[in-house]
């Protein structure tokens, strides 16, 4: 059986840390694996706003489904951080096996002609 996993998200660039944000992962009835992004309960959020999801993301083991269509169109920039956030979540833990390298800038060389 599997249990539901909480985690805190903290902005770290305020002058103080601040709980932001909440990642749960559990499984759904297909027992496919749930990871969600929701708004914390902290006072930075309206009474509206606390404690909502955000993002979900599935995955059915095949491909990694999102459950909302959030990202059709034009996209918020918080909405675009919040997708971020997710992500990189999932790419430390390695719960999907996400991509791992390096990215380099390239330098446009000098050509001369003799």
């Amino acid at each position: 059986m599997y249990a539901k996993k909480v985690y805190k998200v903290y902005n770290t660039e305020a002058k103080h840390e601040t709980h932001e944000y909440t990642i749960t992962q559990d499984r759904n009835k297909d027992n496919y694996l749930v990871t969600t992004l929701s708004r914390s309960h902290e006072e930075m959020w309206s009474e509206d706003n606390k404690g909502e999801e955000l993002i979900s993301l599935i995955d059915t083991g095949d491909e990694v489904t999102f459950p909302k269509k959030l990202f059709a169109g034009d996209v918020g920039y918080d909405r675009f951080a919040e997708l971020f956030i997710l992500l990189s979540f999932i790419n430390k833990t390695e719960t999907y096996g996400l991509y791992k390298g390096r990215i380099e800038q390239v330098y446009p060389s000098k050509t001369f002609e003799i």
